[in-house]
């Protein structure tokens, strides 16, 4: 399958770059016609920065972030953090404390949070960054999860997207499926590759592919 990968760059930053590759690809919650591959973004230091430059960019001079929750993207969104940190006149966080937790997942698929946790979340300012949105379902279940224990969602980022606002917040994305040509997705009752008889390749997750 590395044969088939090819670069994107951000329009925003070039030097921001993701990796695709066509096939026939199975999430938890749909069938997709490419892997997105954002792994170098979120291990390399030198990347994720760059990458938290640009997502930081649309809160950093009017939004009041608190806490950032993140899920596999714990180098990113300490940049996040920082970048968002920095002195300014009209910095939004200057001087301000921003905390970057993750949640937990229990057998149902659920979210929930360490007592331990809570109470640096409760009633705060929450950013909620994810790897990359398809369906939606999982940033909706995170969404349901953040109301429930008292946050104050103001801002929903990922790498990559294929949707621009879910539940009535926006979705600031670095790459979205109009970068990926001929990029789609569909229910997995519904999918067309399927029906072509196109066997799957692999299975895929927040932390890579496996190879069926």
């Amino acid at each position: 399958m590395d044969s088939k990968f090819f670069t994107v760059a951000s329009q925003s930053n070039p030097a921001v770059t993701i990796k695709a590759a066509a096939g026939h690809f199975a999430t938890p919650n749909s069938h997709i016609s490419h892997y997105i591959d954002i792994s170098e973004l979120k291990s390399s230091t030198l990347k994720a920065k760059d990458a938290a430059v640009e997502l930081a960019a649309p809160y950093l001079t009017n939004t009041l972030i608190d806490v950032i929750v993140c899920k596999s993207m714990g180098i990113i969104s300490a940049y996040v953090a920082e970048e968002l940190l920095q002195p300014g006149i009209n910095v939004m966080n200057d001087d301000n404390e921003i905390y970057v937790v993750t949640p937990m997942s229990n057998t149902s698929g659920h979210f929930i949070f360490h007592e331990n946790i809570r109470k640096k979340i409760y009633n705060k300012n929450t950013l909620f960054l994810y790897p990359s949105i398809t369906t939606g379902d999982v940033t909706n279940r995170m969404l349901e999860c953040l109301s429930y224990y008292g946050c104050n969602v103001v801002g929903v980022s990922a790498i990559f997207s294929t949707l621009a606002e879910i539940n009535g917040h926006q979705i600031h994305s670095l790459f979205s499926c109009e970068d990926v040509p001929y990029y789609r997705f569909y229910e997995p009752s519904e999918c067309e590759m399927c029906k072509e008889g196109r066997k799957l390749e692999a299975i895929i997750n927040s932390e890579g592919y496996t190879k069926l």
